[in-house]
This record gives structure tokens, sequence and C-alpha cells, in this order.
């Protein structure tokens, strides 16, 4: 999980706080909290924030690589997705090949210190 605040992946799930977090389990988000800066934020896979980008759905990496779209073997549609020239992509940690209409953005984690590591040094 990166944070859509620092861009630490330095994230862990937190706990539910008051109605508002409950209602939105329903709808599948996740309360997430960032150890680097403190941030803490909703997500699916990704965080909601960054959910507008092209991501890999299976494990929700950005760092993803453009792909022919004759290499693309799997899922719905994928007649009409080539017809239609929709990018495809491969994501290489878990070689999930896959279209998407999202824009593509490179996200990368920083290499953000967090406060408690600072605080102990």
């Amino acid at each position: 999980m990166i944070c859509p605040h620092c861009r630490s992946d330095n994230c862990f799930r937190s706990h539910r706080n008051g109605i508002l977090d409950f209602l939105l389990s329903g709808a599948g988000l996740r309360p997430w909290r960032c150890h680097s800066c403190e941030h803490r934020f909703q997500a699916w896979r990704v965080a909601a924030t960054l959910e507008r980008f092209a991501h890999c759905p299976r494990c929700g990496n950005f760092d993803i690589e453009h792909i022919s779209r004759e290499r693309v073997e799997e899922g719905t549609l994928i007649v009409l997705k080539r017809w239609l020239q929709f990018p495809a992509y491969r994501c290489d940690p878990c070689r999930q090949r896959f279209f998407s209409v999202r824009i593509f953005r490179r996200i990368l984690p920083s290499m953000v210190e967090s406060r408690a590591h600072r605080a102990a040094n």
C-alpha cells in the first residue's frame, strides 16, 4: 500500500473508528495509516485518491509497463478492447496482463523515513 500523502510504502491497516468507517467498510473501503507521516486514509487495493490511475487489478501495483494488446489473453470483451485500442499493461510482480483506460502514471514509493525511526536515532 502506498500512502497518497507522502508516497511511502510503510502503511498498515488501522482500526475502524466511528460510524463512517463502518459504513465505508460496507463498500469495501478499509482504513489504513502511514507510519511515516501518520496520515489516515481509506483504500480498496490502492488508496481511494489514487484509484484514477492505472494499476494492477490483482495486487494494486502502480509500477506497470505497456505491452502489446495481443499479449492480453484473459478478461472480458478482449476482442472489443483490442478493436477500441485500449492500452494494455503488465504487472511484473504478479505477472498479470490487463487492459485499462485509466490515466497511466508510474507511482513509486518514496524513501521517506518514519517519525518513529527518526526519533530513535
